[in-house]
């Protein structure tokens, strides 16, 4: 019995296969947990109609991703900091209050996306690097200054 895979299933297949399956795994497992179906024209139909949704959003999700990397692409952002005399920050800049800066900035970014190469404690110019989906990446330029005292 052929029929369609509505989910990973074990063993047998990843959802979307057409499997040739026994009739009595199809009717006692498959189709009372929903895991499959008959394969008919009207399921290869769903099938097509739902691939061809699914490659129109994966087309939406990266142009999105490709402008956001525009975006985030050479931005500067400057981060106030307090430091001693020395210039020497007391906590440093994290990578969750360089992610929080962004997200204040309308950009929908997480911690785990940003990357810097060392800890930033001391004033000055750092390049951070935003990873972004579809293997993308916009570098951000951040200044770090003095929080001014008082």
């Amino acid at each position: 019995m052929k029929v369609v895979l509505l989910a990973d299933v074990p063993k047998l297949g990843r959802k979307s296969e057409v499997k040739n399956v026994s009739p009595g795994y199809a009717k006692n497992f498959l189709f009372p947990r929903g895991l499959a179906m008959v394969l008919t024209s009207t399921a290869v139909l769903e099938l097509e109609q739902q691939d061809v949704a699914k490659k129109k959003q994966a087309e939406k999700d990266l142009i999105e991703t490709e402008t956001l990397a525009q975006k985030l692409d050479g931005l500067e952002i400057e981060i106030a900091m307090k430091v001693s005399k020395d210039g020497v920050g007391y906590a440093g800049v994290s990578i969750q209050r360089i992610a929080d800066v962004l997200v204040g900035l309308g950009f929908k970014i997480s911690k785990s996306q940003v990357k810097i190469n060392s800890p930033i404690k001391k004033l000055g110019e750092y390049a951070v690097v935003i990873s972004l989906p579809h293997n993308l990446e916009a570098e951000v330029k951040i200044t770090v200054v003095a929080e001014p005292e008082g």
